[in-house]
């Protein structure tokens, strides 16, 4: 059976690279154009990731709000997150993610880091 992740990011085009990326790596992925869809899918309870990509500049609700958000739910605070961002990442984000790229990032990083979070 394949690692699930859920891939969160409002850019269409990075999103659907990702998803197309990782799907190819052999990885399940669902994408969600932002944070409330991400918290939708998880809450929904039939897609249950084992790692989350996180864009952290959103609209409606930041990927910083998000990550908070799932720290403190008891199910979801287990998954590894890896934040991928083009601007600076709050301290307490940095310290407790699974692990930070900054954007643009090298995809054989990328990978190595899913492998790591998430198995193969």
């Amino acid at each position: 059976m394949a690692s699930k992740l859920l891939i969160i990011d409002d850019d269409d085009d990075i999103r659907e690279s990702l998803v197309a990326l990782l799907r190819t790596e052999g990885y399940e992925v669902t994408g969600a154009r932002n944070a409330l869809d991400a918290l939708t899918i998880l809450s929904q309870g039939t897609f249950a990731p084992r790692g989350i990509l996180l864009d952290l500049f959103m609209p409606s609700m930041s990927g910083a709000q998000f990550y908070e958000t799932v720290q403190r739910h008891p199910a979801w605070s287990k998954i590894p997150v890896i934040v991928c961002s083009a601007g600076p990442v709050p301290p307490a984000v940095a310290a407790s993610a699974f692990a930070v790229l900054s954007k643009p990032f090298d995809l054989d990083r990328l990978l190595e880091l899913v492998r790591s979070a998430c198995g193969k």
